[in-house]
């Protein structure tokens, strides 16, 4: 009898000391949602321009890290990607999510076309398979504000797009 006393008691005292936090743990890290952290995320990573060609090389990674909905790490639109109107963009974009997707420049959410001829990976809606890649080269002719969007059902809604920024003039820029 006097076993199973002391029993309770210990097991009253163990909920206890956790409901007080002694057991509890380490306390989690608040990353945000739109990031993932990574020391390669940089422009002179991600991006190379070239002014007097007039020539954007970008790297589009969907499922950065295999961390889900994202492109190069980002979701909801963290990332700006600005490029000059008739500057010769080449993207080079690679699957490494678990599932497939797709990339194009579109007007807005809901768009289901490539904004500008070459400017998305065929087929749209179908995507391509983890692992593949995709080299794409298009020239942006009209300026305004547009999105780098997985066109897979489903994926722009959960956070798979980036803007994308034609401007009249100037130089090239990204910012995570």
């Amino acid at each position: 009898m006097r076993k199973w006393s002391f029993l309770v008691a210990g097991i009253a005292l163990a909920g206890t000391m956790s409901g007080c936090g002694l057991f509890a743990g380490p306390p989690q890290q608040k990353v945000p949602a739109m990031v993932i952290p990574s020391p390669s995320h940089s422009q002179s990573v991600w991006m190379h321009a070239n002014a007097a060609q007039h020539t954007v090389d970008l790297t589009v990674i969907a499922g950065y890290a295999s961390q889900g909905f994202n492109l190069n790490g980002t979701a909801n639109g963290a990332m700006w990607v600005t490029v000059p109107e008739g500057w010769h963009v080449v993207i080079e974009f690679t699957n490494d999510s678990g599932l497939a997707n797709s990339w194009a420049v579109v007007r807005g959410p809901q768009s289901t076309q490539a904004l500008f001829p070459g400017a998305g990976t065929p087929p749209l809606a179908k995507g391509i398979s983890q692992g593949q890649r995709r080299t794409l080269s298009f020239v942006p002719t009209i300026p305004g504000s547009f999105r780098l969007a997985s066109l897979v059902p489903g994926h722009e809604s959960s956070g798979m797009w980036a803007h994308f920024v034609v401007t009249p003039s100037g130089q090239p820029s990204l910012r995570l």
